[in-house]
C-alpha cells in the first residue's frame, strides 16, 4: 500500500515545491490543482464573474495543474463538466482538490495554502444543504417560534466560525465571506417563511409577522461586488426580491395567494430590481433569471411579449436579451396546437428518419444528455412506470449529445436503464435550438395529429399524468 502511495505522494510534493518556488518569484500569484475520480470530460473550465479564465486538461491521471497570474482575491468557479462550485483563490495560495464526480460535493476536500478556508465554506455549504428539510418543517410554526430556532441556528454557525478564526489564521476576505454566507443563508430563510408556510394564503402570512421580522433589510447591500458570485447572496437576492414583488403585487391587485407565472407579478419582479439594483452586473443576472423561468414554465405565449418589452428596456446585457429573444420566439412556435418541428432522428441503424414519423398515437418525447447522470437515472426510470400505466402512449427517447449509437448504448446500460425506443438527433447543434431542449427536462405531449400539446411539460409533476388522461380521452 505504502508502494502504491509514494508516486501520488512525490507528485504532490514536486507541485507544491514547484508552486512554492513560483511565489517566491510572484507573489501575486496562486496554484490551483487536483485530481478528479471519475471525470464527466477531460477538463476544467476556471472562471470568474462569468468570464471563463481558461480551460485547463486533465492528464492521464485525472489530475490538472494550473497557475493563475495576477489573482484578483475573491471566488471563483470551476466546472468539471457536468457541475460547478465555488473556490475562494488569492494571492499565494496552494490549493489542491480531490472529489470523485460520482458524490461531488460530499467527497470535495482542498489541501495545501488556502485549504482550511476553502473546507470550511465547502462544509458551510454541506452543512446549508442538510438543514434544508429542518428549515421546511420549522416554517410550519408560528412566525415567533420560526425566528426564535431560526436565531439559534445561526448562533450556531457564528461561535462555530469565531472558534475557527481562533485556531486559524484567517485572512478579511475570508472571514466577510464566512459571516456572509451564515447571514445571507439566515436572511433567505425569513424570506421564504410566509410562502413555505402552508397554513395560510401569503397574503395573511405577510400581516401576520412581526414588525420587526425583516428589520435586517435596511441593512442590505443590494451592489456588493465581493458577493455578486455567491450561491448565499444570490439565493437571497432572489428571494428577497421576489417578496419585495409580492409584496407589492397584493397592494395593487385582488390576488391573496402567490402565482408565481402571474404576468403582473413578474411585471412588479422587473421593475423592483431595476428600481434597487444599480450594479450592472446583479441588475442583469437578476432580470435574466426572471425572464428566463418565466419563459421555460409559463404556458401563455401571449404573455411573452409583454414581459420581454418590459426586459429589454432595464437589461444591459445584449447576449441576455438577445437569447431571450431566441427563447420567446421558439416557443411561440412550439404553443400548444401548433404542429411539431420537423427534425431527423437516427436509430440504432443509423438509418434517417422523420422525428414526425414516429407518431401515430398520443406520444410523449424527452430527452437526454450523457452530462446529466441524474437525469439519465430518473427520466427513463419514470419512463418506464408511465409506459406501463398508458400503454395507449408512445414515449420516445433522444440524446442530444453527437454520439454514434454504440456509445449511446454504453452509456445507457453505464446506468442500468432500459433501452426503449432511444434515437439520436442527426443535427444536435441545430434540432437543440429548433425544439429549445433546455432545460434538459422539457418534455413534448404530442397528439396523434402532431400537434403540440405542451412543449414544456415535466414527467416528475403531479399535473403530467392528468394531462395524459385528457390526451388520451379526446
Amino acid at each position: 500500500m505504502k508502494l502504491k502511495l509514494l508516486p501520488i505522494l512525490c507528485c504532490v510534493i514536486v507541485l507544491f515545491t514547484a508552486c512554492k518556488q513560483d511565489k517566491e518569484q510572484d507573489d501575486n500569484s496562486a496554484f490551483f490543482g487536483g485530481k478528479i475520480i471519475n471525470p464527466y470530460s477531460n477538463f476544467i473550465i476556471l472562471s470568474k464573474s462569468r468570464e471563463i479564465i481558461d480551460t485547463i486538461p486533465l492528464d492521464k491521471k485525472n489530475r490538472f495543474s494550473y497557475k493563475i497570474e495576477d489573482v484578483d482575491a475573491g471566488l471563483y468557479h470551476f466546472f468539471d463538466g457536468r457541475e460547478v462550485q465555488t473556490v475562494l483563490i488569492q494571492p499565494s495560495d496552494s490549493l489542491m482538490l480531490r472529489l470523485n464526480t460520482y458524490d461531488f460535493d460530499e467527497s470535495l476536500v482542498y489541501s495545501g495554502i488556502g485549504a482550511k478556508e476553502n473546507n470550511y465554506l465547502m462544509n458551510l455549504f454541506l452543512l446549508n444543504e442538510q438543514e434544508e428539510t429542518k428549515i421546511l418543517r420549522l416554517s410550519q410554526s408560528k412566525p415567533e417560534k420560526f425566528e426564535q430556532e431560526l436565531n439559534l441556528l445561526r448562533d450556531e454557525k457564528l461561535a462555530s466560525l469565531k472558534k475557527f478564526k481562533l485556531k486559524n489564521t484567517t485572512t478579511a476576505l475570508f472571514n466577510v465571506i464566512a459571516e456572509a454566507n451564515i447571514n445571507y443563508k439566515h436572511y433567505a430563510n425569513k424570506e421564504l417563511y410566509p410562502i413555505a408556510n402552508y397554513s395560510q394564503s401569503e397574503k395573511i402570512m405577510f400581516k401576520s409577522l412581526p414588525d420587526n421580522f425583516y428589520d435586517y433589510r435596511k441593512d442590505i447591500d443590494y451592489n456588493s461586488e465581493l458577493l455578486k458570485d455567491y450561491t448565499p447572496y444570490n439565493s437571497f437576492m432572489r428571494f428577497h426580491i421576489n417578496n419585495l414583488a409580492l409584496q407589492d403585487h397584493f397592494k395593487h391587485s385582488d390576488d391573496s395567494t402567490y402565482d408565481e407565472l402571474s404576468l403582473d407579478f413578474n411585471l412588479d419582479k422587473l421593475k423592483i430590481i431595476d428600481e434597487k439594483i444599480s450594479n450592472d452586473y446583479i441588475k442583469n443576472r437578476l432580470l435574466n433569471y426572471t425572464m428566463i423561468r418565466f419563459i421555460n414554465n409559463s404556458k401563455i405565449t401571449e404573455n411573452y411579449n409583454a414581459l420581454f418589452k418590459s426586459f429589454k428596456e432595464k437589461n444591459t446585457n445584449k447576449k441576455d436579451v438577445a437569447r431571450a429573444e431566441k427563447l420567446v420566439n421558439s416557443y411561440q412556435r412550439l404553443k400548444p396546437g401548433n404542429k411539431l418541428p420537423e427534425v431527423v432522428v437516427l436509430n440504432s441503424e443509423d438509418k434517417e428518419l422523420k422525428l414526425t414519423s414516429l407518431i401515430n398515437k398520443p406520444t410523449v418525447i424527452y430527452f437526454w444528455t450523457k452530462h446529466n447522470k441524474n437525469h439519465i437515472t430518473t427520466s427513463h426510470k419514470r419512463i418506464k412506470e408511465l409506459n406501463v400505466k398508458y400503454p395507449e402512449v408512445e414515449f420516445i427517447a433522444i440524446n442530444v449529445d453527437s454520439i454514434s449509437y454504440d456509445t449511446q448504448k454504453k452509456v445507457l446500460n453505464h446506468f442500468d436503464v432500459r433501452i426503449h425506443n432511444e434515437y439520436r438527433l442527426k443535427s444536435p447543434r441545430v434540432a437543440v435550438k429548433l425544439l429549445s431542449v433546455k432545460p434538459i427536462n422539457n418534455v413534448y405531449i404530442i397528439n396523434k395529429n402532431y400537434k403540440i400539446i405542451n412543449a414544456k411539460a415535466n414527467i416528475f409533476n403531479i399535473s403530467f399524468e392528468h394531462e395524459l388522461l385528457g390526451l388520451i380521452n379526446q
